[in-house]
């Protein structure tokens, strides 16, 4: 390699500490040319120290002789690396300002990137494949959706019909309740094979969340062929499915929703979607297993939404929400040591689903009144169960925290309040945003977390694994906690690649330093695991479904510790707790 001059290196020189890092460190001077690199380094880059000693690190870091990058500036920043024996490596790159004043040097820190990249790949694959069924998640049915409906405009499939179906299974939840999750999965499961089987690549397929599947026929000639489609997709359900060893009869609904029905109305994937899952609810509420089409003519359902924002601005003004609470355990102990604060509202007797209401106070802009009313109603039952239990109340309760409410400045604000009304500790709070909101809202809400943080709360990414994440963002944000999100733990016993993305996101959290709490565990088998990767907390049907205040307090009151069977026995759901979906 070529050098440039160097300094001389002594034995009393500062640089000899560098090699008890076990990061790879180079000491530069403004020049970039090495001064010292540590073992670690030497390893990294397959070099002896001597040969490295007088490199122009631009020689590595070949960034570093763009123009923009010759002047070294302090910070971070991504990068390729190129060792001594041919290998290209993706690194992060940390400069910061070493010397004496006299003679100042820059000490460079290298942070191999291959291992944290191959995991966002492999988290972002899983983002876009659910990984109970392998048939593609909402997100990529949505792109695949406005791919079809971009080709269509452009005239590529010039006179083709073109509809996306929602296809939900008809009582799925009794499944459930009946029979358990294991079943429901394998039943799941069974019917995305056969629709699989049934449709080959001829129609897109899509697992959209719970029972509901959706189908995007892109290319049919006429709208008649695409309802030879959805009876076909009725048509799976014609034999019994094999599940827990025994026979299960199974039927589905389907809405349809057509592309160009409504001149008035430009078609986009959310508003298809959005319409076909109309359409089904319609067939649900109908008598199931048969088809809907969406009509524009006929609002109904979506006036039928109107109604439920009217009703939850009605909701919100009387104060009838109500607030329950999911016990998050010490999975070495089965100790209770925090809650999770979840929404709960039931409107003219009917239990309406968070997945139901959620989207329309998200759309309204009703999540941020009804987000400071959880977040004043669990500051105040905290304060409460700390006065009452001391240590062995919940040491913390969980409340989300919306992507509405973190574009909004005064965030740090209300929590500040609501702390001093409630008389609620900060240590005793944390805020959860989901994974999708916090990299949404990496930049702009940075600011808003850490005011948050700086009064003493502590922050959480929710659902983590689901939201195709940049690991690379974590570091630069407060967070202290990550939550693996369910649809991993759920099958992390059982599939292989569930485990391995489970195992790698703990150990990125502990190698950054951060806790992490896995949702969504049901068995022993996911608990065990979870303690063998060094997981420390948990909460899922294992440990309780969400309890109303009264319940955690008589956990409070009986015991501050239980092992894990007495614990689940202590906090044994009734089945009315469990939020139910609008129709089924």
């Amino acid at each position: 390699m070529g050098t440039v001059a160097s300094s001389p290196l002594t034995a009393a020189d500062p640089f000899a500490l560098m090699d008890a890092i076990a990061q790879p460190v180079f000491a530069v001077d403004r020049r970039r040319a090495i001064l010292f690199a540590n073992r670690a380094a030497c390893d990294l880059f397959a070099a002896a120290r001597a040969a490295l000693d007088g490199t122009d690190l631009a020689q590595l870091v070949p960034l570093l002789g763009e123009r923009a990058h010759r002047r070294l500036a302090l910070g971070s920043f991504e990068a390729e690396a190129r060792t001594c024996d041919g290998r290209v490596l993706p690194v992060q790159l940390s400069v910061a300002l070493g010397g004496d004043g006299q003679a100042p040097w820059h000490v460079v820190t290298v942070r191999d990137s291959s291992e944290r990249l191959e995991a966002e790949q492999r988290i972002a694959a899983h983002s876009l494949r659910d990984p109970l069924t392998g048939l593609a998640t909402r997100t990529l049915f949505l792109e695949q959706i406005g791919a079809a409906l971009a080709q269509r405009a452009a005239g590529g499939a010039s006179g083709a019909a073109l509809a996306v179906a929602c296809h939900g299974i008809d009582r799925f939840k009794s499944v459930n309740d009946s029979l358990g999750f294991l079943e429901g999965d394998a039943l799941l499961r069974q019917v995305a094979g056969r629709l699989a089987v049934e449709f080959g690549t001829d129609v897109s397929l899509a697992r959209l969340g719970g029972d509901e599947f959706g189908l995007l026929v892109a290319a049919a000639a006429r709208e008649a062929d695409i309802a030879v489609v959805a009876e076909r997709a009725l048509g799976v359900f014609a034999e019994t499915f094999a599940v827990g060893g025994r026979k299960l009869s199974a039927r589905a609904s389907i809405g349809l929703a057509f592309a160009g029905a409504d001149a008035r109305v430009q078609d986009t994937p959310q508003t298809l979607l959005s319409n076909a899952d109309i359409a089904m609810l319609r067939a649900k509420r109908t008598g199931g297993q048969r088809i809907e089409i969406f009509e524009p003519g006929r609002h109904g359902e979506a006036l039928g939404l109107l109604e439920l924002e009217l009703a939850l601005r009605d909701a919100l003004r009387a104060d009838a929400f109500d607030v329950v609470y999911q016990p998050i355990v010490a999975l070495g102990n089965g100790r209770l040591c925090g809650v999770e604060a979840l929404l709960r509202w039931q409107h003219n007797g009917v239990d309406i689903s968070p997945s139901v209401f959620v989207p329309i106070a998200e759309e309204s802009g009703l999540i941020v009144e009804i987000g400071a009313f959880v977040l004043r109603r669990a500051c105040a039952q905290m304060a409460q169960w700390q006065r009452e239990f001391g240590t062995a109340a919940p040491g913390y309760v969980a409340v989300n925290l919306s992507a509405r409410q973190l574009d909004r400045d005064d965030v740090p604000a209300l929590v500040g309040t609501v702390l001093a009304e409630t008389g609620l500790a900060p240590r005793h709070l944390e805020l959860e945003l989901t994974e999708s909101t916090v990299v949404q809202n990496a930049d702009a809400g940075r600011d808003v977390l850490r005011a948050v943080v700086g009064q003493g709360v502590a922050l959480a990414i929710d659902d983590f694994g689901t939201g195709q994440s940049s690991l690379s963002q974590l570091p630069r944000l407060p967070i202290s906690k990550i939550k693996i999100d369910r649809a991993f733990v759920g099958r992390m016993d059982s599939e292989s690649e569930s485990f391995e993305i489970v195992r790698i996101i703990v150990s990125l959290a502990n190698a950054l330093g951060m806790v992490t709490v896995a949702e969504g565990i049901e068995r022993e088998s996911q608990a065990l695991l979870l303690r063998q990767l060094g997981c420390r907390y948990g909460q899922g049907y294992m440990f309780g479904h969400p309890l109303g205040a009264g319940a955690i307090a008589k956990l409070c009151a009986n015991a501050a510790s239980l092992p894990a069977a007495e614990f689940r026995e202590a906090v044994r759901p009734q089945r009315t707790v469990a939020a139910a979906a609008i129709v089924d």
